[in-house]
């Protein structure tokens, strides 16, 4: 081989290894590109709200996340889940469903209960009423005499019994939910409220439906405040 030949090989291969080594040089010590997903903290059983606690972020190689992976653990958050979730494991999108969608047991409060009452077009606020709505109730009791109530005479009296619940669904008796609202010259859309209420809440709003009626009074959005309020039929005005 002569020598012109051999410096034709040698020379390129020179170059290629001396840019090897300066790519490497110039690469070495940075990371390779990461991103984030959601992962389950502990072991989590299908059927559970999450919440932050059960979950934690965790760094994984670009475009190896799976498909349906979260970036941001406030995107579970308030989620149910429809699997059991192993600790470590990516939490994906097609495993948790929303608190709505998973049932009503899921949108009470904690330490409340649905209670659900029946309402006509003027008790239901005429058909205004929408969930999530805030309310108070109004009991009115007719007259009764001290025969037909255990010895105790009734004069017609009305007051608000509980205030500020919460509406957590509207329905029609079917298990449809109803409309938000009715348009002009119909009648209420719904004719059941589910409320939140605690259980003594309950059985105040039970025991006045039975000895009485009960309305709705709806309340605004911010400064409804609070107070008690009562009248009978001889503090009306005359």
């Amino acid at each position: 081989m002569t020598r012109s030949r051999l410096t034709r090989i040698i020379v390129p291969l020179l170059v290629a290894l001396m840019v090897t080594a300066v790519v490497a040089k110039l690469t070495a010590g940075k990371p390779s590109p990461t991103g984030e997903v959601v992962v389950a903290a502990h072991s989590v059983k299908a059927g559970s709200v999450l919440t932050s606690q059960d979950l934690q972020l965790r760094s994984v190689p670009a475009g190896a996340a799976l498909a349906g992976s979260l970036g941001s653990v406030g995107a579970a958050v308030g989620a149910v889940t429809r699997t059991d979730l192993t600790t470590g494991a990516p939490v994906l999108s097609d495993q948790l469903e929303s608190s709505q969608a998973a049932g009503l047991n899921y949108q009470i409060p904690a330490n409340m209960r649905a209670f659900t009452v029946p309402v006509n077009g003027v008790s239901g606020v005429a058909g205004q009423l929408s969930a999530g709505d805030r309310v108070d109730v109004l009991a009115t009791f007719t007259a009764q005499s001290s025969a037909s109530n255990g010895g105790v005479a009734v004069t017609p009296h009305a007051t608000v019994v509980v205030q500020d619940i919460g509406v957590l669904a509207l329905g029609t008796g079917t298990g449809s939910v109803a409309p938000a609202a009715t348009s002009s010259g119909s009648s209420s859309p719904y004719t059941l409220v589910t409320l939140a209420v605690t259980p003594q809440q309950a059985a105040v709003i039970s025991l006045s439906e039975q000895q009485g009626t009960v309305a709705f009074l709806l309340r605004p959005h911010a400064g409804a405040g609070s107070g008690s309020a009562s009248v009978s039929a001889g503090g009306l005005p005359r």
